[in-house]
């Protein structure tokens, strides 16, 4: 072998589901895109952080079967306890704060400023479903939790749209103003390029 041919082991990827869609559009060959291994965390766990615990244990097992190098891609504040558990396991994390942190970094503050929650198109999709089954959430307690915010700020990649009635369907059930404005995924493949690099 070259001594100038050095081959990089490519680690294993626990993550949570929120980012299957933009992971899979910035991966790229150098970063391992082709023969990464990724243990997917389901992102409906956040609604009950014993299960949340439980899984990401579980994935973080999963993980370590493929080899020692294993990172998280997760938020910082997705669990109290995220940190001490990666750690106890060996298991770099990442120093985002949350999923919408890892694609828009030091934006948020200013798009959070007079009452806006941000969310993605899978946040939109998924929460509701997931709210109700998990935390037995109905209509007006949706509207009692969301109706503190005067706007509902979804930022979109591109990679799976919502649909207008998906937007309508979403402001029916919380009664906020909900806006979609383009996402470019750079400082989110920059996040997950220093994951793994």
């Amino acid at each position: 072998m070259d001594q100038n041919s050095v081959v990089k082991a490519i680690p294993t990827l626990v993550a949570c589901g929120i980012f299957k869609q933009e992971l899979s559009a910035v991966l790229e060959p150098e970063l391992g895109g082709e023969n990464l291994q990724i243990v997917w965390v389901d992102a409906a766990l956040h609604c009950d952080l014993d299960r949340l615990a439980a899984e990401l244990n579980r994935a973080f097992a999963a993980a370590k079967r493929t080899g020692d190098d294993v990172r998280l891609l997760f938020g910082q504040n997705c669990h109290p306890d995220i940190n001490s558990l990666a750690r106890n396991c060996g298991i770099r994390t990442s120093p985002v704060k949350n999923c919408i942190d890892a694609f828009l970094g030091e934006k948020v503050k200013s798009l959070e400023e007079n009452r806006t929650l941000i969310m993605t198109p899978t946040w939109i999709r998924t929460w509701p479903r997931n709210a109700k089954i998990l935390s037995g959430w109905n209509e007006v307690d949706f509207r009692m939790n969301l109706g503190r915010y005067a706007r509902i700020l979804v930022i979109d990649p591109g990679l799976n749209s919502l649909s207008d009635e998906e937007v309508l369907d979403f402001f029916d059930l919380v009664q906020v103003p909900v806006e979609v404005v383009p996402l470019d995924l750079g400082l989110f493949r920059d996040t997950v390029a220093s994951l793994l690099g």
